[in-house]
This record gives structure tokens, C-alpha cells and sequence, in this order.
């Protein structure tokens, strides 16, 4: 017999049936043997059979998963790629002006297609967990970008809404900042706000050579605002065309009113003041529409305008009860909007009338022929200053008139 040890199973076998392995069995020990490996290559064999059947479905399942998984990687491949294309036209929208059907097109296109993926990825509930999380979060994603592609729509839209209105808001003033008249002369600064208020003055010529000047703020923003805005000065260059210049500051602005009132139905006002520079007498008659006092300064003294009446288009029927003061050389009068003085800097506080009156004072006390552009530029340098780099939150309108 070989020196080399037996194997385990065979050994216990042995032993078993009580066979020596160094001696001869007997014939009825060697049956039993015969028996007993035979009986164990028939389990192996059938442990074979049934292991190479494991397998082979193992290899089925194996199979039929990684279809379904790259059935899902293409579904999310799909997914992903048109988010990327929708991401890649909004980059190239945003940068367009005027692009509010592209971006509303592009939101389309993208809902379309991203629809259809979807309700292809719903065909069985084969979906892993990990793959339907991914999935889930994809469609948040796709979620999120429509609302996105929306808003940009509509932000579109209303940046071409306030594109027009700063349009027709500057056709609606002097195209020169510095005027000259017979025996005064004017300087001006108007910058509207990045959305559009409704600003607005004017100066004009009336019978016997005087001389109309008026500054308006329409209440809101917007195209609606520029629309009575450009109603406002329709109304004055109507009222002073029917009259033939023959008329006094009270019955402007109740012809003015009257158009306000009947176009806007008291959804939108006016505040305004209106002035009429008499250089022959050396008169200055005002009245007041609800708007920011101005101010006269004289020999370094600044003396408040006050007039009363209620804004253009607060009621049908206003009253507006004007002054008149008499004119000297060296006079100066600053008419202005309140985006003036509530101009505000980054800690929240406003500019103020009082902070006004006192550069206007200072630099009033300037001579020479550019006077009025003096001061303004002065205002201007302080508004600067005073709000550093905050934004502008409303129109700003300041009329500087010097008087020789």
C-alpha cells in the first residue's frame, strides 16, 4: 500500500465498515465498500448537475439585470442629456435681448422631450432602488430647470416691458441739460431708475413772453406709468395750444388734472408742479399738485415755495391755490422729485430736504454765467457721495433756474 495518508472520507469510511486498510477485507466488507463510493460519486455527480444548474441561471439573471440596467443608464443618459441641452440654450438665451420666445420655446422643447423619456422609463417595475433614487432626483432636477426656463420668461418679458417705458420716459423731457432763456437760465439731471418710474418736466413758451417750466412723478413703474406720463404732457402742450399761451398755473393743472382723472381712473396719480416765469414783470406765479416743495434761494437764504392742491388724478374736482413772488437778480429756484431726497445709501438713510436745501445754499453763493449748472452739478456730486454704490430705487429730477 502507498505511504501517502488517505483522504478523510475514505478513512472514516474504512473505519466504519471495520476494514484495515494495511489488511485484505472480507467479501462481505468489501460490498459494503463497493456500496458505500458508489453511493458518494452519486451525490457528487448529482451536487455537479445541480451547482452547473446554479450557474446557469445565475448567468440568466445576471444577464437580464444588466439589460435592465443599461436600459435604465440609457433612460438617465436621455434624462441627462436633454437637461444639459435645455441648461446649454438658457446660457445662450439669457446672454440675448429680447429673448422671451426663445426662452419660451426652449421651455417647451424641453418639456416635450423630457415627457417622452419618462414615460418611457415607466414600462415595467423592474427599477432598482438605486436607479429609481437617481431617476427621482433627475425629475426634481428637470422640475426646478422648467420653473427656471418660467421665471426667466417672464423676467424677460418684464424687462422689455421697462425697456419701452425708460423709452418713452426720455422722449418725454428736454433733450438739452442746460437751457438758456431771456433773463434766466436752467440746468437739469434727469436719471431714471433701472425700473422705470415717471419722471418728467418740461419747459415751454407762453403768450407775452413767458415761460412754462413744470416737473411731474407719476405714482408706480413701468410702461403703465410712461403711458400717463406721456398723457400729462399731452394734456399741457394741448392746454397750452388751445389757449394760445393765455393761461395761469391753477387752470394748467386743472386741465391737466381732468385728463388724468378720466385716462387712469384714480389707479395712477401724478404729483407736479407747475411755474410760470413772468420776465417782464420780474414775477414768478407756482402751484402745487401734491409735490415736493421748491425752494427759492435768495441772498443765501433758501425760502420754501409752499402751495397746496392734491396730486393730478386724486379727484375730479381739485382745488390748487397758487403763490406768486416777485423776482430779484441773483435768485435761484430748485424744483425737484422726491427720488431725490429719499435717495437712500447702504445703511438705509435717506438723502433728506434738509441735506438738499444745504448744498443747494452752498453752492448757490457761485457766480458767473453757468450758475444753475453750478449747483446742479453740486447736488449731483452729493447724491453720488451720499449713496456710494447702492442702487438707484427711483427716478431722480432736479431743475435748476438762475435768474440774471
Amino acid at each position: 500500500m502507498s505511504e501517502r495518508p488517505l483522504d478523510p472520507v475514505l478513512a472514516r469510511q474504512l473505519r466504519r465498515l471495520e476494514i484495515d486498510p494495511a489488511g485484505v477485507p472480507t467479501a462481505a466488507q468489501w460490498i459494503l465498500l463497493i456500496d458505500r463510493l458508489n453511493d458518494h460519486f452519486q451525490h457528487t455527480n448529482d451536487d455537479r448537475t445541480m451547482l452547473n444548474r446554479s450557474l446557469e441561471l445565475s448567468t440568466l439573471e445576471m444577464d437580464t439585470l444588466r439589460r435592465r440596467v443599461e436600459s435604465q443608464r440609457d433612460r438617465l443618459s436621455s434624462v441627462v442629456g436633454t437637461i444639459g441641452e435645455a441648461l446649454s440654450q438658457f446660457g445662450s438665451i439669457v446672454q440675448t435681448e429680447g429673448a422671451t420666445g426663445q426662452v419660451s420655446i426652449a421651455k417647451e422643447t424641453f418639456a416635450n422631450r423630457l415627457q417622452v423619456i419618462l414615460e418611457e422609463s415607466k414600462i415595467g417595475d423592474d427599477n432598482s432602488s438605486d436607479v429609481s433614487l437617481i431617476r427621482g432626483n433627475l425629475v426634481r432636477l428637470a422640475d426646478q430647470l422648467i420653473v427656471l426656463l418660467s421665471d426667466t420668461a417672464e423676467r424677460a418679458a418684464i424687462k422689455k416691458e421697462l425697456e419701452v417705458a425708460r423709452a418713452v420716459q426720455q422722449l418725454l423731457v428736454p433733450t438739452d441739460a442746460d437751457i438758456q432763456r431771456d433773463g434766466f437760465e436752467v440746468a437739469s439731471y434727469f436719471q431714471p431708475a433701472a425700473e422705470c418710474g415717471g419722471d418728467w418736466w418740461t419747459i415751454n413758451e407762453l403768450a407775452a413772453g413767458k415761460q412754462l417750466l413744470m416737473v411731474g412723478d407719476v405714482t408706480g413703474h413701468g410702461v403703465s406709468s410712461a403711458i400717463i406720463t406721456g398723457a400729462a404732457k399731452a394734456a399741457c402742450e394741448l392746454a397750452i395750444e388751445v389757449t394760445q399761451g393765455m393761461l395761469d398755473p391753477p387752470r394748467l393743472l386743472a386741465l391737466m388734472n381732468s385728463a388724468i382723472h378720466r385716462t387712469a381712473r384714480q389707479r395712477v396719480m401724478m404729483s407736479c408742479n407747475a411755474t410760470i416765469i413772468d420776465p417782464a414783470r420780474r414775477v414768478l406765479a407756482m402751484a402745487n399738485a401734491g409735490h415736493p416743495n421748491p425752494v427759492l434761494v435768495r441772498q443765501g437764504i433758501v425760502h420754501p415755495l409752499m402751495a397746496e392742491g392734491a396730486p393730478l388724478g386724486a379727484s375730479a374736482d381739485p382745488v390748487y391755490r397758487p403763490i406768486e413772488v416777485p423776482l430779484e437778480a441773483g435768485d435761484l429756484l430748485a424744483c425737484f422729485t422726491d427720488g431725490i431726497v429719499e435717495c437712500e445709501n447702504r445703511r438705509g438713510e435717506q438723502f433728506t430736504e434738509r441735506r438738499l436745501r444745504a448744498v443747494i445754499q452752498r453752492a448757490a453763493a457761485a457766480t458767473g454765467a453757468h450758475r444753475a449748472a453750478s449747483v446742479r452739478d453740486a447736488v449731483v456730486a452729493a447724491l453720488a457721495a451720499f449713496r456710494e454704490d447702492t442702487e438707484q430705487g427711483d427716478d431722480l429730477t432736479l431743475v435748476v433756474t438762475a435768474f440774471h
